[in-house]
């Protein structure tokens, strides 16, 4: 698999480290509930970091760097009816590991298209706000409510249009507009270093 094993720590020590061949957990609290902590891996040199909350039956990560802001989940079940908890007693389990890996590789997805194609990904939600803005002429770019029907919709045509023009299928169309709209609401007036979580000068033009 072409997700590296990631050693070095980004961030100051947490109560306990998981070491997995795909990635680093560090935790920072733990119960038999839940598990928060962070994610250290490396894909192509490039060193990411993510925060996770992991349950029996649902799975979250927020990247913290090198881009802030790009959100992925598992898709909502309820504990009675999963198959396989993704934790178990406190300890994440088999199936908790490959969707965080599944998780991982939505990131790097996003990751890669802000690094390499970052007018395509503005022009997409472009595309996709000015449909829905159809239905609300009052929408702000970069800023649908996430807690509304048309969140919702935007969220679902959105991961239908990113599917057809990247051959992608994000875990969950929520997450991905949540992160295209994180990483709107982040551009920098300035051209600045993207480690620091900050954008290219091709994104900063691509919204002028």
């Amino acid at each position: 698999m072409f997700v590296q094993h990631h050693s070095t720590p980004l961030v100051a020590a947490p109560i306990q480290i998981n070491h997995n061949k795909d990635f680093d957990l560090w935790i920072d609290s733990k119960s038999k509930d839940s598990i928060k902590g962070r994610i250290l891996f490396s894909y192509l040199d490039q060193s990411f970091e993510s925060s996770i909350v992991i349950t029996a039956s649902a799975i979250q990560i927020q990247s913290a760097y090198p881009y802030a802001g790009i959100q992925a989940s598992t898709p909502a079940h309820s504990e009675a009816t999963l198959e396989s908890p993704y934790l178990f007693n406190g300890s994440h389990t088999p199936s908790g590991i490959q969707n965080i890996i599944w998780l991982i590789l939505d990131t790097i997805y996003l990751y890669n298209l802000v690094r390499l194609k970052p007018h395509s990904i503005v022009s997409l939600y472009r595309e996709v706000f000015n449909q829905v803005k159809l239905q609300d002429p009052s929408l702000v770019f970069g800023k649908i409510q996430l807690n509304t029907s048309l969140a919702q919709s935007a969220a679902k045509f959105l991961a239908q249009k990113a599917k057809q023009k990247y051959k992608y299928d994000y875990s969950n169309p929520l997450d991905l507009l949540v992160s295209l709209q994180n990483l709107i609401s982040s551009y920098p007036p300035v051209v600045s270093n993207p480690k620091k979580g900050s954008l290219t000068r091709d994104i900063v033009v691509s919204l002028s």
